[in-house]
């Protein structure tokens, strides 16, 4: 096709998201953090991130629909090739084990986003820390 545009995957989640029901983007978030503990820890050593990264990997491979929130369920509310999703991971993390140790960079999602909704979150975090979270996201005014 002469004259086609495509769009990155942050443009399209985004889009996505501003339409979405408030349970849907529930789905997307479960879906966005599984994804994200996936590409975290795959190359984890401690113990800790081992189990996050089967925890997700478990998870994404599983064929459960009976409940809201599993993999497959999400998909089919989103509209999501589950089979794709988990392709696409399984391709990432055998291209990210083939990399040296050192030369692995830490993936940033690109659909995390700021929704028009303020919310503030500081449990487990150092009153140092949520400030350098607040002056990282810059001051939001409603």
């Amino acid at each position: 096709m002469s004259g086609s545009t495509s769009i990155g995957a942050s443009e399209f989640l985004e889009g996505v998201s501003a339409r979405l029901q408030p349970e849907k983007r529930l789905m997307l978030a479960v879906l966005e953090d599984a994804v994200s503990d996936f590409q975290k820890y795959a190359t984890a050593t401690s113990g800790r991130g081992r189990r996050l990264f089967a925890n997700a990997e478990v998870w994404l491979r599983s064929s459960a629909d009976d409940q809201p929130l599993a993999f497959q369920s999400i998909c089919q509310a989103l509209a999501l090739d589950p089979s794709f999703i988990r392709a696409g991971l399984q391709r990432w993390c055998a291209a990210r084990r083939q990399e040296p140790h050192s030369s692995r960079t830490m993936l940033h999602l690109p659909f995390r986003r700021v929704s028009a909704t303020c919310h503030t979150m500081s449990v487990g975090q150092s009153t140092a820390n949520a400030g350098r979270a607040r002056n990282r996201l810059g001051s939001v005014t409603h």
